[in-house]
């Protein structure tokens, strides 16, 4: 049986990397890690086998909405470099103290403004406007370690610690 059970996200906040004052935002949709492939086949192989390109994704998207079209959101639209820190607080009800405990979550994006979707004006609702931008660095901690980092610009990904590329930036004289 687990000793700690997921439950859910009880509290979210969004900066500027740096600053200490948070946006107020409705929902943060986190980018698919989806890794490229290249299909194999020929002598040895029956058939084709779709194997991933280590250290190497597609492109990755972060929305932000936000409740109403607001001046912030503005801040993000520029295809100049932005570079946000999301933090958030997960509920877990732990089997050994038969209590709920808080994990942290930590994610630092850095990307380009993609768009603005102003959405919806419609009386007594949120517009649900939305930001995408597009992630050329992501790092992710959970409770304070590193589980995941991606820099795309610097031959850079590394999973629970290990290092996908460090072979690679060797070959290029890179490290």
């Amino acid at each position: 049986m687990a000793n700690k059970i997921p439950t859910k996200l009880v509290g979210m906040a969004l900066f500027m990397e740096g600053s200490n004052q948070d946006f107020a935002t409705g929902d943060i949709t986190l980018p698919s890690l989806t890794p490229m492939t290249d299909t194999v086949s020929g002598a040895g192989i029956l058939g084709e086998v779709d194997l991933p390109s280590p250290g190497h994704y597609s492109s990755m998207e972060l929305g932000i909405t936000w409740r109403t079209i607001d001046r912030d959101a503005f801040r993000l639209v520029s295809s100049q470099k932005k570079a946000l820190e999301i933090r958030g607080a997960f509920n877990e009800f732990d089997n050994t103290k038969s209590a709920f405990v808080t994990r942290a979550i930590k994610i630092v994006v850095r990307g380009v403004g993609k768009g603005i979707d102003l959405g919806t004006l419609a009386q007594n609702a949120t517009t649900d406007t939305t930001n995408t931008i597009e992630v050329i660095y992501i790092k992710i901690f959970i409770d304070g370690e590193a589980v995941f980092e991606l820099d795309k610009f610097n031959h850079i990904s590394r999973v629970n610690g290990e290092d996908d590329q460090q072979d690679v930036r060797k070959a290029l004289g890179l490290a």
